[in-house]
């Protein structure tokens, strides 16, 4: 009787294996490196479509309902978008990012997004609602992914947008034809992240009332002048708000741009923010923020904004009078 012996597997000396798994790194590396050298830089028209309003829904109809509801939204979203000769690239919670081969087809493609989610509402879901960001400019094509300037900006668009609103720039109307140029208007200047000066914010129509064209004729925001700042005190420090620093942060977190060691301020209690050379100050408190302009009454500001002018004095979660630490005297040039 053979007995079955199984055969040794010969072993392979330590350095040739340590060789072959340095081969294996060095061929996947150069696949990476190859990728990203066939990676297109192209033109193309960016959309972000947000559906607006889910929260709301879940809590009216539960959550399986609700899911369903948004679902089918998302289905008629995307078949918009095939219908218009756009690309889905991908879904993203309850946003869809695709792309279009021009201003032209995506401005069209929009406004009938806006007008079916629309009807959607009015059918199954009324408090559902979409905002789109829309940019047209360059960015890089690879493996089925988009990335570059020109997704950065639409994104920032759709986050500014309102439930309900288009959002593109000026630039990116400007490669439009007429007819959708008429139905623009222009809202703001902004900063973007990753632009080194400011954009033209617009806004495009799409909801015509009776008896009424869909907006005004677009208008061109006139240049900043840039001048406009502002001075905060508070204790010994002194900080200037401007141009230079278009958003400012005021709380009693360290991570603060003005920390204010009050008991009365709220973690992240306001924001200062410098915007066609106005200072706004926006309250997101608990305890409100108390405002003094010199030679006017005091006003209360919780969750709303307030224009800042002149000089006076900002008392963080009490008022002025109260002499508290979070007082802080602000000057406006």
């Amino acid at each position: 009787m053979d007995n079955d012996v199984p055969t040794p597997k010969a072993s392979v000396p330590p350095a040739e294996e340590q060789a072959v798994q340095e081969a294996k790194k060095a061929a996947a590396q150069a696949d990476k490196v190859s990728a990203r050298n066939s990676a297109a830089v192209v033109v193309r028209t960016v959309v972000f479509a947000d559906i607006v309003g889910s929260n709301a829904l879940y809590q009216a109809i539960g959550d399986l309902r609700a899911m369903s509801l948004i679902t089918r939204c998302l289905v008629a979203v995307e078949e918009q978008i095939y219908q218009h000769r756009g690309e889905v690239i991908k879904t993203v919670g309850e946003g869809v990012l695709c792309l279009f081969s021009d201003a032209n087809t995506a401005a069209s493609a929009v406004i009938a997004l806006q007008q079916r989610v629309e009807h959607f509402a009015a059918d199954a879901a009324p408090c559902l609602s979409l905002r789109i960001g829309l940019h047209n400019g360059s960015l890089i094509e690879e493996r089925g992914d988009v990335f570059g300037d020109g997704v950065n900006v639409a994104a920032r668009l759709v986050k500014l947008a309102s439930p309900g609103q288009i959002l593109t720039d000026a630039g990116s109307l400007s490669a439009m034809r007429v007819g959708f140029r008429r139905r623009a208007r222009a809202l703001d200047r902004r900063r973007v992240k990753g632009k080194a000066s400011e954009i033209e914010i617009v806004e495009l129509g799409w909801r015509r009332r009776s008896g009424e064209p869909f907006t005004t004729e677009q208008v061109t925001l006139p240049e900043r002048a840039g001048k406009a700042r502002m001075t905060l005190r508070i204790d010994a420090r002194e900080v200037v708000v401007d141009s230079g620093r278009s958003t400012f942060t005021i709380g009693r977190e360290a991570v603060n741009d003005l920390a204010v060691a009050s008991r009365k301020a709220s973690r992240q209690h306001a924001r200062i923010e410098w915007r066609r050379d106005k200072f706004i100050l926006f309250d997101h408190s608990t305890n409100g923020t108390y405002v003094v302009v010199d030679g006017e009454p005091e006003v209360m500001v919780k969750h709303e904004s307030f224009v800042l002018r002149g000089h006076g004095k900002l008392s963080i979660g009490e008022s002025a009078a109260a002499r508290g630490r979070g007082v802080i005297e602000f000057e406006c040039r």
